[in-house]
């Protein structure tokens, strides 16, 4: 077999070339197991967008192992599943520990938040797919990492974007709202909604902002409450069923969202159909699969190959999302590896690694770490949920957060 190496930029090419940098494939004696620890939801109310998510990391782990880019070693993946209970993020975590995992990936929120002074008595670094102050709070701080965007400045460029690009302020300043569950994710959204407002009382007039506990289903009081805004900011799975509800009910905000919501495109779809998603406004942390650019031609690539025959929406909006951000925390295990050897591996290693990580890339926003800026993306852009194109529509550039 020809000795490979992956060229390009550090995402995930599938464009190989001859005399590898990590040696020859087909390997020389036994590789050292690098195992990966997975502590989601499966089962609870995060399981349709897991559904779609977990496949990009076991892709992924087919990559890495199949063209030999960790030298010396293989991964290994291993799951357990919260179904959302807070009783079982620290078992959760046990249980991934005592198997073996070097570092652990979770998606859930609070898991971060909760296990962190276990990792940083482990040493094992967490990758988190959600982002919360609580999660970047001592003790514990510097073995998390969040792979995707921070809540509190993500909820406020979009608000900034609004008000410079789509209220008609001849129109008096316009009646904002907020609803979401009361996780450490919701918690920030809502604090930096209430401190936007209070610092710029000429672009909003906040009606209330409310959580419900993590679950609820049926917000119909939140609903009332806010009946009359112009804006209303809901993101997630939660919003499902405000905006099913909300709609119903003759109501017509103009509804906003965050990249999380992007997560359960499949399944806003299937609950709340193209009629009540029209006009949706969120933000995005990767470019749409319709679009043309870079970005978008290597993910479809890597699609292709992992998954033939299979569409990008087929392989759904977790997947397509997910897809760089996780590949980072792959990229971190590699780097880790050829710096201390695969089998002098350990989770401060990675994390001094993770500390030094950036990528900067044609068609992606801008991801960083350092040892004070623990949230890989460094950017978003802002998208609108089209019934014309069934699909989204860019409605901005990259942007730098308002912090």
């Amino acid at each position: 077999m020809k000795c490979r190496m992956v060229v390009a930029f550090l995402l995930i090419l599938v464009v190989l070339v001859p005399f590898s940098a990590f040696g020859c494939g087909g390997g020389n004696g036994d590789k050292v197991t690098i195992t990966v620890g997975f502590l989601t939801d499966f089962t609870g109310p995060g399981g349709p967008a897991i559904a779609k998510l977990y496949p990009v990391i076991q892709d992924l782990v087919k990559y890495y192992n199949g063209e030999e880019l960790i030298r010396d070693a293989k991964v290994q993946l291993i799951t357990y599943d919260t179904r959302m209970d807070p009783a079982r993020y620290v078992p959760g975590y046990d249980w991934l520990r005592e198997r073996g995992a070097k570092v652990i990936l979770t998606s859930v929120p609070g898991v971060a938040d909760t296990a962190k002074p276990f990792a940083e008595r482990d040493g094992i670094p967490i990758f988190s797919f959600l982002h919360s102050k609580a999660m970047m709070e001592p003790p514990g701080a510097e073995w998390v990492f969040s792979v995707t965007i921070p809540s509190g400045p993500e909820v406020k460029t979009l608000l900034n974007w609004v008000s410079e690009n789509h209220w008609d302020y001849t129109n008096g300043i316009p009646k904002i709202g907020f609803y979401d569950w009361n996780t450490s994710d919701g918690v920030d959204r809502k604090a930096a909604i209430d401190e936007y407002c209070q610092a710029h009382p000429g672009k909003f007039n906040l009606v209330g902002s409310f959580l419900t506990p993590s679950g609820a289903m049926n917000p119909v009081g939140e609903v009332e409450k806010l009946k009359n805004c112009d804006y209303i900011y809901t993101q997630s799975i939660q919003a499902t069923y405000f905006i099913k509800i909300y709609r119903d009910s003759g109501y017509q905000a103009q509804l906003l969202g965050s990249a999380t919501t992007f997560g359960f495109y499949e399944f806003y779809q299937t609950m709340l159909g193209w009629e009540r998603l029209d006009g949706l406004i969120i933000t995005m942390v990767v470019p749409f699969w319709e679009e043309e650019n870079p970005a978008v031609t290597l993910i479809k690539e890597f699609i292709d190959r992992y998954r033939p025959g299979k569409s990008p929406e087929a392989m759904g909006a977790s997947y397509w999302g997910a897809l760089t951000q996780t590949q980072a925390m792959f990229e971190i295990l590699r780097q880790a590896v050829e710096e201390v050897g695969a089998d002098n591996l350990t989770g401060r290693a990675v994390r001094d690694v993770a500390v030094t990580y950036s990528l900067d890339y044609e068609g992606l926003p801008k991801y960083r770490f350092t040892e004070t800026v623990r949230y890989l993306v460094q950017e978003t852009a802002v998208f609108e949920f089209s019934a014309q194109t069934r699909g989204l529509i860019r409605l901005s550039e990259w942007l730098s957060f308002v912090q």
